[in-house]
């Protein structure tokens, strides 16, 4: 991670005045100490990679002037559609995940579910999890997390869509994604026989993952891994 890397959800424009606030301006001025006249980096979950010198700090706010910027290039969609597990499960995926390249987070009360919905605050922690993740690892594209109704009212999605599938005769997770792929997880007790159903009915196709039951957040880690691994690969051979 780079020592001096701050979030701020703005264009990043070179030239603009931009003000950096709350944990991130903490962390800016009174963790890594950084000076006025220092320079160091911005990204906005975006794809912009942006330098900026700090301009000015004040009680609530630190100002930063951008000096350049670079843009990347969109990820291949990746979502993880998740059953809502236990708190402290989900934090561990959200981070994991988002290290290893998930663009998107889809959550959902699953029928055996104990949880079948988040607080404002909860989504906000959540976010913040996603955001440190980001930075951590050097990505430039924070993955959004959308909440989803059950999935008995799901529609067609907009991309294959794969899941866990526990079963001997289940086929094992491979294949080329290059437009895009859903993973869909089950909550602890897994997914019950009317939601595989649902998922079959959208199209969707169990795979295996592993010779073992993993835990909802170890198998959607291990699948996110996986996938990326596999587009990792075909984007060599390209």
């Amino acid at each position: 991670m780079p020592s001096e890397r701050y979030y701020i959800d703005h264009a990043l424009n070179a030239g603009d005045l931009v003000a950096v606030k709350d944990h991130e301006m903490q962390h800016l001025v009174k963790v890594m100490r950084t000076q006025i006249g220092e320079e160091v980096e911005l990204v906005n979950g975006r794809g912009v990679l942006a330098h900026a010198m700090l301009e000015s700090i004040s009680k609530s706010e630190a100002k930063l002037s951008v000096q350049s910027r670079t843009d990347s290039k969109e990820d291949i969609p990746l979502i993880m559609a998740q059953a809502l597990p236990r708190i402290n499960r989900l934090d561990n995926l959200l981070e994991k995940c988002t290290e290893l390249g998930a663009t998107e987070f889809w959550l959902f009360p699953g029928e055996r579910s104990e949880r079948k919905e988040l607080t404002d605050h909860q989504l906000e922690r959540l976010q913040a999890v996603c955001i440190a993740a980001m930075k951590q690892c050097g990505r430039l594209f924070l993955p959004k997390i959308v909440m989803k109704e059950k999935l008995s009212q799901w529609e067609k999605t907009p991309y294959p869509l794969l899941f866990g599938d526990v079963s001997e005769n289940a086929s094992v997770l491979s294949g080329q994604f290059k437009k895009g792929v859903i993973f869909a997880t089950g909550p602890e007790s897994g997914f019950t026989e009317h939601e595989m159903d649902q998922l079959q009915r959208l199209g969707g196709q169990g795979v295996k993952l592993n010779k073992h039951i993993l835990r909802t957040d170890t198998a959607a880690i291990a699948a996110c891994a996986f996938i990326s691994w596999l587009t990792l690969k075909g984007s060599a051979k390209a």
